[in-house]
Order: structure tokens, then C-alpha cells, then sequence
């Protein structure tokens, strides 16, 4: 494993002001039925990550845990290609009951949507 792709502490959002600066200003969107993505950007050199499984959305621990998991590995494979974006998943209801390959497509699908929006962005941005 290469050193930039582990997730480290500097890849996460650990602070309630962290996810909530997400949340009150998310610059992009990506959604389905399933999953949310929330990112906005940051003065931060690399991508963090954050996650929000609620009990009312995925059930047991064990449900929780594995779906933390296999977002946390999506984001981990991907992070080093993403401009620095404080991202938020958000499982909502039925997640839970897709398996793992399902998962893990959809959040790539997701992934890909909002690395498009944001250079899209920054290609305006560039631009004025």
C-alpha cells in the first residue's frame, strides 16, 4: 500500500465544525436514492472524508460498520485524484440492504459525478 492512500487522520473530518461547515456550505451534490455526497471546498492540500451512518438508516452495528468500511475504501483508492474537498456520505435508508459490489459501484458512480462537477468549477473559474 502506498503512504498516500492510507486514511489517515489528515484524510478525515473529525470535528462537529468540520462536518458542519460541510453541511451549511456544500459547494457540490451528488445524490441517489441510497447515498448522498456533500463536499465543499477547502484550503486543506489533500480530500478529507467524513461519514454519517445513523442507526434510523442502516440498523444493527454490524450493518453500520460495513458500510463505513466500504465507503471509507472508496474514498481511500480515490482520494490522491480529487482536488482538496471535504466530503460528506450520508447513507440514507436501503444501503444497508444492497450488497458489497452494489455498494461500492454506486459510490464510484457518485465519486465520478462529483470530480466532474468540480472541475467543471474550476474550469469556469479558471476561466474569469
Amino acid at each position: 500500500m502506498h503512504l498516500d492512500q492510507r486514511f489517515t487522520k489528515q484524510r478525515r473530518l473529525l470535528k462537529a465544525a468540520e462536518f458542519g461547515a460541510v453541511f451549511e456550505a456544500a459547494d457540490f451534490k451528488v445524490s441517489a436514492p441510497a447515498l448522498v455526497i456533500l463536499a465543499r471546498n477547502t484550503h486543506q492540500s489533500q480530500a478529507r472524508a467524513g461519514l454519517v451512518v445513523s442507526k434510523k438508516n442502516a440498523g444493527c452495528a454490524v450493518s453500520r460498520n460495513r458500510l463505513k468500511r466500504l465507503l471509507r475504501e472508496v474514498f481511500r483508492k480515490r482520494a490522491a485524484t480529487y482536488a482538496p474537498l471535504d466530503l460528506v456520505f450520508l447513507v440514507r435508508p436501503g444501503l444497508s440492504r444492497m450488497d458489497n459490489p452494489e455498494i461500492i459501484a454506486l459510490a464510484e458512480t457518485l465519486m465520478d459525478e462529483l470530480a466532474r462537477k468540480a472541475a467543471r468549477a474550476s474550469a469556469r473559474a479558471n476561466k474569469s
